[in-house]
């Protein structure tokens, strides 16, 4: 065999080289297309929608002029979402609930059918009157069908029977009606052509024009009102807002009301039980501090949507009321000059920007280097800004929270609540009586005992929501104990007293301090923060309940509780049928005569802001341990807890520095002479 010379093998080497790269190119070239393929972005499909070009409102027909095609994602388009293929389907039908420029326009937002008449628009039952408006200077031309208006009358007192004011001029302004709703609205120029449902490129639209006619949904009660109204003066529109269900006490506004002073604006508002503002009342909403719809007054409560009860009701809050400017409450720190420091948060001491200055200690605000920062005021009101409001010229303030009402119960061996005591019968949960009290236990029809009688509070619907205990107060009102099986039980467990005759005793028979009546926690503990208050059958207050007594707002005794009784002194029955109702998160606060809070009642102890005992309430005096009388003329009612926070705050603030000066006693023997030639001795108090 002959063999290859070396140019032929170089020319075949390079042959398939050639032929192996073209192949490695190829498959290259085909893998990119593959992933080119499979990474390739989906083609967007688009569907075409129908848009309004404006806004459009209640009962406005769709017309072709007033909507657009929009090409929007198939993924983004909306469930019932008008097509533009069904355009002619659409022409014609009335806007059952408002539209957005730009907004796909949905079949459940129009009606069934196009409106082929104009009286279709008008509910039935309503009427469509046309009006002839003199001036809506307000509405800028604004106004479109489904708006809400007011409609107020320029009348001549005497056309309209009122007597004309000498030296004034005889027009009377009054309301004729009050949120009615817009069907059409016609625009006319000063010539009185129309401008409607058509274009006019040569038109001067926007220029000497403003809507002259008005057609509103009426009853036909309020048609001949508003007939009568446009015979006898001239009808002016007042453009409001959709949702607000207010009326304006008007009454009648003649020229001689421009020379009085304005009257002062005042908002019902609702208080939580915080003491914040939840919001106003406009009509029948419930509106916050932004603007938003939070709830609904039904029955003359404030309800939130989910059936909730937000507050309290305040009426007649005057405009410039710092209570409409709080919006929180936070425990802050003053300095000697009675500056803001610091607010306190989690036991440290933030300045205006945030950063910890300080932490407090036993009560006290302390610096990071250990220096004292101030005075530390619970529960402060502060504004947006968070600067404190004095909020002891606020007329309003929350009331003090029901938590519910006293009554007696049973409850078995196994703590379960097995019924309710009514008049001395034990009643299930159906209204079945299954036994009577006998000698202060629940016996069964059969003779056996159900359980224990216990006192619980009761909420509106009959549910236990808390438990009522004894306790036992010292001299100055401090609970030392509870009272468990007739004994007195400290907080450590340890028995430290009984009870006899309804006093609480030491071991070897001294006073051991008095008997009260307190809600408890679920472990049993008691909870100092309620107000026991009795009222009669017609939800009269009788007075507040300390132990077994019935105390008026001086800490005079009216009576004693007796098996749901009010007893009076001389064994007379006072009420009958008593509830007692507990109330959460609120003190008796004793006031003078000036209103000045001197501080909080506990049983018959008076407390200052930092819990020292001031003296003891007697016949409406302040008097102390050595009998002078500190304070005359006070009065002790019950208020929420906030309220009673910042009047003591303010009460502190006006007196720091100052140390209380007892009244001073004195006795003097006056001239003349007694019964029997003697002469009594009598002890005055200096002022």
């Amino acid at each position: 065999m002959q063999p290859v010379s070396g140019s032929k093998l170089l020319i075949i080497a390079v042959v398939c080289g050639v032929l192996a790269g073209g192949a490695a190119w190829m498959y290259l070239k085909s893998k990119e297309a593959q992933y080119r393929e499979a990474y390739k972005p989906p083609v967007e499909r688009k569907v075409t929608l129908i848009v309004p070009r404006q806004d459009m409102g209640k009962a406005e027909v769709i017309r072709k002029e007033k909507v657009a095609a929009l090409d929007v994602p198939a993924q983004f388009v909306p469930s019932g979402a008008v097509l533009a293929q069904d355009w002619k389907k659409l022409d014609g039908r009335m806007v059952e609930a408002p539209l957005q420029k730009g907004k796909p326009i949905t079949w459940s937002a129009v009606e069934g059918s196009s409106v082929s008449r104009f009286s279709e628009n008008v509910e039935l039952g309503k009427r469509g009157k046309t009006v002839k408006i003199s001036k809506i200077n307000s509405f800028d031309g604004l106004l479109r069908p489904g708006d809400h208006v007011d409609l107020l009358g320029t009348f001549s007192a005497t056309d309209i029977g009122l007597q004309k004011q000498p030296n004034y001029a005889d027009d009377v302004i009054m309301t004729v009606l009050e949120n009615v709703v817009v069907l059409a609205a016609g625009r006319e120029d000063a010539s009185g052509r129309k401008y409607e449902t058509f274009f006019d490129r040569n038109s001067a639209d926007g220029f000497n024009m403003n809507f002259s006619t008005v057609t509103l949904q009426l009853t036909p009660q309020q048609v001949a009102r508003v007939e009568l109204a446009e015979k006898s003066g001239e009808l002016v529109a007042v453009l409001r807002h959709p949702k607000d269900t207010s009326f304006a006490k008007l009454g009648q506004v003649t020229v001689a009301n421009l020379l009085d002073p304005p009257p002062a604006e005042t908002a019902d508002v609702v208080l939580g039980a915080d003491g914040q503002l939840v919001g106003r009342i406009v009509g029948d909403n419930v509106v916050d501090a932004q603007g938003r719809i939070v709830g609904k007054m039904v029955d003359g409560k404030a309800v939130s949507f989910d059936g909730k009860t937000l507050g309290t009701v305040a009426k007649n809050v005057a405009a410039n009321d710092p209570l409409l400017r709080m919006r929180e409450r936070a425990d802050v720190v003053r300095d000697a000059d009675g500056n803001v420091v610091g607010r306190i948060k989690d036991g440290k001491v933030l300045d205006a920007d945030g950063k910890v200055i300080g932490v407090v200690k036993n009560g006290q605000a302390v610096g990071l280097k250990g220096e004292t920062l101030g005075r530390v005021e619970r529960n402060a009101a502060l504004d947006a800004q968070g600067r404190v409001i004095d909020m002891s010229k606020s007329t309003a303030q929350a009331s003090p929270q029901k938590r519910g009402s006293e009554q007696q119960i049973v409850r078995d061996a196994t703590g379960k609540v097995i019924g309710r005591v009514v008049d001395g019968k034990v009643v299930d949960a159906n209204g079945q009586v299954i036994g009577v009290v006998k000698d202060g236990k629940p016996v069964g029809l059969e003779g056996k005992v159900l359980g224990q009688v216990s006192t619980a509070v009761v909420d509106a619907q009959g549910k236990v929501v808390g438990q009522i205990g004894e306790v036992v107060r010292d001299a100055n009102g401090k609970i030392i104990g509870r009272v468990i099986d007739g004994q007195v039980v400290d907080g450590n467990g340890k028995v430290i007293g009984k009870i006899k005759d309804g006093k609480a005793l030491t071991a070897d028979g001294k006073a051991l301090g008095q008997v009260d009546k307190v809600m408890l926690d679920e472990q049993g503990r008691p909870k100092d923060d309620g107000v026991r208050v009795a009222r009669d059958a017609s939800g009269k207050v009788l007075g507040t309940v300390v132990g077994d007594r019935v105390l008026d707002e001086q800490g005079r005794e009216v009576g004693k509780l007796v098996d749901g009784k009010v007893i009076g002194k001389d064994g007379q029955v006072l009420a009958d049928a008593v509830d007692i109702e507990v109330q959460q998160d609120a003190v008796r606060v004793a006031r003078d005569a000036s209103g000045k809070a001197i501080g909080t009642v506990k049983g018959d102890t008076v407390y200052d802001a930092s819990g020292k005992v001031v003296g003891k309430l007697v016949d409406g005096k302040v008097v102390d341990a050595n009998g002078n009388v500190l304070a005359s003329g006070i009065s002790a009612a019950v208020e929420g807890q906030a309220q009673a926070d910042t009047a003591l705050a303010v009460a502190g603030e006006a007196q720091e520095g100052a140390a209380p000066q007892a009244s001073r006693m004195v006795q003097f023997i006056p001239g003349g002479t007694g019964k029997d030639g003697i002469i009594p001795i009598q002890t005055i108090r200096m002022e």
